[in-house]
């Protein structure tokens, strides 16, 4: 298989997240298209140098985030304010009996309260991604993506759930 078809394969099957990642990172900006298009140019860039060590997926979600976290820090001084993910892009709607529209606004919120590594293992993990699979694309241990997720779901629920 050539580099052109293994890169085309993992966008067949993750193309889709890599659009959710460059719209957490770009897209309330309206750059979403640019960050995907730089992500798929480092990921071909990169491809020749992908020694299997992990996953093809692990790899593309690992080229990916670290991409978007280089355009936003390149971009971020010419914005004020963080970009939220919003889950509602190509169909994903949040699941539950309350408004759709008011349960986006309350991740948005939620998302835009989180800073550094939070933001993006939360990010993965709305991907559904597992803790190790998490923890191989940010480089952080397993137990301490559980912790973070942990912690950020007592965050969420004490912010959000009434009781």
């Amino acid at each position: 298989m050539t580099h052109e078809d293994t890169l085309l394969a993992l966008l067949e099957e993750h193309g889709d997240a890599m659009r959710r990642i460059a719209w957490a990172y770009a897209g309330a900006a309206g750059e979403e298209e640019d960050l995907l298009q730089e992500i798929v140019a480092q990921a071909w860039r990169s491809l020749p140098t992908f020694r299997g060590d992990s996953g093809a997926g692990t790899w593309l979600y690992r080229v990916a985030l670290n991409t978007a976290l280089t355009w936003k820090r390149r971009t971020s001084k010419h914005r004020i304010g963080r970009v939220a993910f919003d889950p509602s892009r190509n169909g994903s709607e949040p699941r539950s009996h309350g408004s759709p529209r008011s349960e986006r606004a309350i991740l948005t919120d939620f998302l835009g309260t989180l800073g550094g590594p939070d933001y993006s293992v939360l990010v993965l993990y709305m991907e559904g991604l597992s803790y190790r699979e998490i923890a191989d694309v940010t480089g952080l241990s397993e137990s301490a993506v559980a912790v973070r997720i942990h912690r950020m779901k007592q965050a969420f629920t004490e912010r959000y759930v009434e009781r």
